[in-house]
């Protein structure tokens, strides 16, 4: 889930596809469901909390991905007269304002999961283990974790010949099992 950044997007273009699962933040936020009791009253423009008490104020915030963060404010003066204060969500934790956070997903996020659910998405994803597979494989066994040397040409290099070794390994390897 790590490989779908923004940056990894972006470098990979039109030209390669990236076939990795995106952050499961992204996918809840996608999916814009709220926890059970919360729900969004139209005719105030606010969120409503399972007492029924509406949010005092929303606070907007975009982030550097292009998702929208939308933060409910509650009263604090209801919430500590609230029966079901106990069990709510709303102001857990270490926070001086009750508040309840709603994720918005850019429309770039969800054209990625968009793709995501389709076939080809699937059948790639498939295989994929057989590919991290050799990679561990290179990093593990061969070396691969640390460059030998400084600058991306020699970085390259070690790339190179590493992948060169470790075929040559798996080509002899299985030359002696045909050879019994």
């Amino acid at each position: 889930m790590a490989y779908v950044s923004d940056d990894n997007l972006e470098t990979c273009g039109e030209k390669v596809t990236l076939i990795a699962r995106t952050n499961t933040a992204v996918a809840a936020a996608a999916s814009g469901k709220l926890e059970e009791g919360f729900c969004y009253n139209k005719d105030a423009g606010m969120l409503q909390c399972p007492a029924g008490e509406l949010a005092m104020r929303v606070e907007k915030r975009t982030a550097a991905n292009g998702n929208i963060y939308l933060r409910y404010v509650f009263s604090k003066v209801k919430c500590k007269k609230c029966p079901l204060r106990e069990n709510c969500r709303v102001g857990k934790g270490k926070s001086k304002e009750r508040s309840y956070s709603v994720t918005q997903a850019s429309e770039k996020n969800l054209e990625r999961l968009k793709f995501e659910e389709s076939e080809y998405f699937r059948e790639r994803m498939k295989i994929r283990h057989r590919i991290e597979e050799k990679n561990g494989e290179l990093k593990e066994a061969h070396g691969l974790r640390r460059a030998d040397s400084r600058g991306l040409f020699a970085m390259e290099l070690q790339m190179y010949f590493t992948a060169f070794v470790a075929n040559v390994k798996r080509i002899t390897r299985l030359a002696e099992l045909v050879m019994q």
